[in-house]
């Protein structure tokens, strides 16, 4: 018998692509990203799933933290790597008490949030898909509550705890999310297919984060009975911000093993 939070079924496929604002979101349709989105969709959800029963919140989180951190390391390959800007001038570094850098900015936080209605970011994305599932608009998650705990929190343990509801908290923190699962983020978007594929073209950086999001956006109608879609887009913002802000340094891969 299925819990509130739990679900024997394994994920399907991704919804289509949401409609944006102009051609820049064309590549996540093509061959390349629905590959990677596959490939990504039944890892995610096998390594996290327990005894076959998967809890959703966790799914959310991980998908909202891996999104999140995708949103720095678009910046950073556009700005830096491929840029040739200095890491201070592509993001506001800001420096806790204890030493640990953490990453903000405009750069960043125009992938999370939208500045005008037709932005597509990470939010639009899943808050839009929450409402079109039946979520009022005040019950989605307050995203610059979210940003201003995340910058006060910097030298707290409670930096990047997902603040949930009693019985909705995720087993796996958004930052073992990043160490367990980025390196086949990366792989994924990378990988070239082993037959040539007709008008394959690899994703830039600048889409994963959106890739990621619209996986989330899948999940939420097919598990809307076991999870409300106003909390699942709440588990994914309240990971996807304060993993935009970690130093990579500090997240350190491991093997693709959740427990």
């Amino acid at each position: 018998m299925l819990g509130k939070s739990f679900s024997n079924a394994v994920p399907g496929s991704v919804r289509p692509v949401p409609a944006g604002p102009g051609p820049s979101l064309d590549p996540l349709r093509g061959p390349a990203a629905g590959l990677a989105m596959g490939a990504l969709n039944a890892l995610i959800a096998k390594t996290l799933a327990k005894d076959g029963r998967l809890q959703l919140e966790t799914l959310f989180s991980a998908l909202g933290a891996l999104a999140g951190f995708a949103a720095q390391h678009a910046v950073r390959q556009e700005c830096v790597v491929d840029g040739g800007m200095a890491e201070d001038e592509a993001f506001l570094i800001v420096q806790s008490k204890s030493g640990e850098r953490f990453y903000f900015g405009d750069r960043i936080n125009r992938q999370l949030a939208p500045e005008h209605p037709q932005a597509m970011t990470l939010f639009s994305i899943v808050g839009g898909e929450a409402m079109r599932l039946g979520a009022k608009k005040e019950e989605l998650p307050d995203v610059l509550g979210i940003f201003e705990r995340v910058a006060k929190s910097l030298d707290s343990p409670d930096f990047g705890v997902p603040d949930m509801p009693a019985g909705h908290k995720p087993y796996l923190s958004p930052k073992k999310s990043v160490a367990v699962f980025w390196n086949a983020v990366v792989t994924a978007f990378t990988r070239e297919p082993v037959k040539p594929v007709p008008g394959f073209a690899l994703v830039e950086p600048k889409l994963w984060p959106l890739a990621l999001a619209t996986m989330a956006a899948g999940y939420m109608g097919q598990f809307q009975k076991h999870l409300s879609p106003a909390l699942a887009a709440r588990a994914f913002m309240e990971a996807a911000v304060p993993m935009s802000k970690v130093d990579p340094a500090n997240v350190t891969p491991q093997s693709l093993r959740a427990h």
